[in-house]
């Protein structure tokens, strides 16, 4: 089953209504919600007058803290291991609580039947690659019956249930096209299926496209029609809905095949949701950050330093950029860049979320600095 173009078109109108109606009223994990919810959308317009900053701290060091793998087919003992994960979590700023139905990266891609392999030592997840050749690729269609969605469906439906008036809930790892395709494929034969296979590659991503749409409007639907709020994973507040579209694999090309293979899909995502904050993982996909900057269909950038370069100070250059070209930006940093991070930075459209927060003191000492920082 493949939803007809502009699927999310038709519901947009009425997925604002409800969330300009939650959006009014407070949270049991977040009572200043309404408060908070304003500050993000403007940060969406570039209107804040001082940086948006995130923190959080566990109270307690004794409870479990990985995904519940294990607990993945047994609903009720998986949501409680989450709400005691969320109870014990301590949120500063502009932070706003949720419990994500996670199974790991691209998910999409399991959702259309690569098998997928919770590693629960680990706490990730990955899938067999599934295309073999483009001579005979699979189907690439949503299955409403496909087990691994049936299983996320379920789950967020205990989550929904649970959420309403309490906090929000977070979207699986839907991602973008071209990781998709990388996992179903392989990163490697996808590398050279541009040069062998360009325009099936294209093509396919075309309905990947269609299938993330069928995703995302099923988990709006069913979480607004629960009463509760659905958010992506980088916890952003939005008037309407958004998408965090990803494109790992353009870690392993140059701007060109960024341009012509990555940004089509990509585009026909941001439009379909009509907000998106693209996930630029690391000093490897910073390169095709110029791409991203001057294409109005990106309306935000989410920067993630990326494995081995934890300092986001080292990109301040790119983030000034970004800047000039009116691009709303959400940065993960270490705690201890913060306040030099904001500093250097116009206020407006700059979200900061901190990590390595080592006691609730620090997380309110970045918050009470801030405030008085910028006014």
């Amino acid at each position: 089953m493949v939803p007809p173009r502009g699927g999310i078109t038709e519901r947009i109108g009425d997925w604002q209504t409800a969330l300009a109606a939650l959006k009014q009223e407070p949270l049991a994990a977040c009572s200043h919600f309404p408060a908070v919810a304003e500050q993000w959308e403007a940060w969406w317009q570039r209107e804040n007058r001082k940086p948006l900053v995130m923190a959080q701290v566990m109270r307690s060091a004794t409870i479990r803290l990985d995904k519940a793998f294990d607990l993945i087919a047994a609903p009720e003992a998986w949501l409680g291991v989450r709400r005691r994960q969320l109870a014990e979590t301590v949120f500063f700023g502009e932070a706003l609580p949720f419990i994500r139905v996670d199974i790991g990266p691209v998910a999409t891609a399991a959702f259309l039947g690569a098998p997928l392999h919770l590693a629960q030592e680990e706490n990730t997840s990955w899938q067999d690659p599934i295309i073999d050749s483009w001579e005979n690729p699979p189907d690439l269609v949503f299955d409403p019956q496909q087990p691994v969605w049936r299983t996320v469906a379920k789950l967020v439906q205990y989550v929904a249930a649970d959420a309403r008036g309490n906090y929000l809930v977070g979207l699986p790892d839907l991602t973008g096209a071209m990781d998709v395709l990388s996992n179903l494929r392989t990163p490697e034969k996808l590398c050279l299926d541009l040069f062998e296979y360009r325009a099936a590659v294209m093509a396919a991503a075309d309905r990947v496209v269609d299938v993330w749409e069928c995703c995302f409007s099923q988990l709006y639907d069913q979480i607004l029609a629960a009463g509760a709020i659905p958010v992506q994973w980088i916890s952003c507040w939005s008037d309407g809905p958004y998408t965090v579209p990803t494109c790992d694999f353009n870690a392993l090309i140059g701007p060109r095949d960024f341009q012509e293979v990555c940004m089509p899909s990509l585009k026909a995502q941001a439009r379909r949701a009509g907000r998106c904050c693209f996930h630029l993982d690391g000093p490897d996909a910073a390169r095709h950050a110029e791409i991203l900057a001057r294409d109005e269909d990106i309306t935000a950038i989410q920067y993630t330093p990326g494995a081995g370069t934890p300092s986001a100070l080292a990109k301040l250059p790119l983030f000034q950029m970004l800047q000039e070209a009116q691009v709303p930006l959400f940065i993960e940093c270490p705690a201890v860049e913060v306040k030099e991070l904001a500093t250097a930075l116009d206020p407006r459209g700059v979200a900061i979320r901190a990590h390595g927060v080592e006691s609730p003191a620090q997380g309110t000492d970045l918050v009470a600095w801030r405030d008085a920082q910028f006014g």
